[in-house]
């Protein structure tokens, strides 16, 4: 089965926003992650666009129907690809429809993420609250979208296993009385002096604008990253903040 240029056109398209959700579909490419959702029960795989010799060494009997196979040349599989150097293989899935999970909220500390708009920071994001068992990021209706291909190549595979809902912070708020909302900002106190929770938010605010001023009602603490005297560095990068507060709270 070959590629046809409405095909090619069709996954192009997938790498903007508008189009993704007029289709409700997304781009995964690489023999990694591509693998990591073929040992899935249920691969949800529409297509998988692939050259010979990455077909010929992986073993897809009794994980996508033949149909769903068509393989492509180097040179097409540079045409449909969102890398710079196309690795081989390429899928489209079907975007999921995540909701909140209310155990988790009630149960376990949980990532919000106020505005983040970098797709690299919130894949790295998603990746590091995959690290430390994080399992579900809330991203503010203001974030970058999940399934923007930079987004999804930065998680290195952990949009698979990170619930990643869409919902402002009021709404949680109003559905989930007294729950502890941590604020990351520049003037909190000191992270490695607090008590921390075992459930609830943590807010992680916009890269430029921190935490967004509607959203400064609903903390309930304001927690920050100390810097030493010597430091000269105005802030830290989002996602390497986050890095530092998971790594705190969950060791």
């Amino acid at each position: 089965m070959a590629i046809s240029k409405n095909s090619i056109k069709f996954i192009q398209s997938l790498r903007i926003k508008k189009f993704r959700q007029k289709y409700n579909k997304f781009i995964v490419e690489g023999d990694k992650m591509v693998g990591e959702i073929l040992m899935q029960e249920d691969t949800a795989i529409d297509f998988l666009y692939a050259t010979d010799s990455w077909i010929k060494t992986h073993d897809l009997a009794n994980k996508i129907s033949d149909d769903k196979i068509v393989k492509i040349s180097s040179g097409e599989l540079e045409r449909i690809s969102t890398l710079k150097t196309p690795n081989q293989v390429l899928a489209i899935l079907d975007i999921p429809s995540y909701e909140i999970d209310s155990v988790l909220i009630k149960t376990e500390i949980n990532l919000f993420l106020d505005d983040i708009q970098d797709p690299g920071n919130l894949g790295t994001i998603l990746r590091i609250a995959d690290w430390f068992g994080i399992r579900q990021v809330i991203c503010s209706p203001g974030t970058v979208d999940v399934y923007n291909p930079k987004v999804i190549q930065s998680t290195m595979g952990a949009f698979l296993r990170v619930n990643t809902p869409v919902a402002t912070l009021e709404s949680i708020i109003n559905a989930n009385d007294h729950m502890p909302v941590f604020g990351a900002v520049m003037d909190g106190e000191n992270i490695f002096k607090i008590d921390r929770k075992n459930e609830g938010l943590i807010v992680i605010g916009n890269e430029g604008k921190g935490i967004s001023p509607e959203n400064y009602p609903f903390l309930t603490k304001k927690i920050s990253i100390p810097a030493t005297a010597q430091s000269g560095a105005e802030s830290l990068n989002a996602a390497v903040a986050t890095g530092i507060i998971c790594a705190f709270w969950k060791n």
